[in-house]
């Protein structure tokens, strides 16, 4: 990510023209989704804790109910200008140890060129910039939408098996 006050944005949805995937689970013991997706985020995304931001969290417990929302951030940067944003949202309820649960996912690319400069500003930067970008790197964020469709394909993956094990009654661990 690139720390400036004022910089240049590009953003690409991973699967374009979708913008957001959702996976749809009814059945025994949704409120464990909550901790198997952390986890998956951890491994498959492969990033630090301190590139995870739990946004929102809102947990109701009655006596036989659970209500949740959860919902996450994950930043993986992959070089100076580019960085993979996945905001992930669990929502759910669950009566008697059945319910439903909801998982949106909401992946973007994101290259940021920083223009603080009086440099960065002129003409002569931004043709620069430009030709680079059109003849240099884009190639290197066609890789990095190639990395971002599979990591994201992965997760998904995973957590239709946790779900599909979850209906089966046989809980998996890593």
């Amino acid at each position: 990510m690139v720390w400036a006050r004022t910089k240049l944005l590009i953003w690409d949805y991973i699967f374009e023209p979708v913008k957001d995937l959702r996976i749809s689970y009814a059945g025994p013991k949704p409120e464990t989704l909550y901790e198997k997706v952390k986890d998956l985020i951890k491994l498959v995304f492969n990033v630090p804790d301190a590139y995870v931001q739990e946004k929102t969290y809102n947990w109701e417990r009655g006596k036989e109910s659970e209500k949740f929302e959860i919902e996450w951030e994950v930043n993986k940067i992959l070089d100076t200008f580019s960085y993979i944003t996945i905001e992930v949202s669990l929502r759910g309820f669950s009566v008697g140890g059945e319910g439903k649960a909801d998982v949106r996912i909401r992946p973007r690319l994101i290259t940021e060129y920083p223009q603080d400069t009086v440099w960065q500003h002129s003409i002569f930067y931004e043709l620069l910039r430009r030709f680079w970008h059109v003849h240099f790197y884009h190639r290197k964020r066609m890789e990095y939408l190639n990395l971002g469709k599979e990591t994201i394909v992965s997760f998904e993956q995973s957590l239709k098996r946790y779900m599909d094990d979850l209906r089966a009654g046989r809980e998996q661990t890593f």
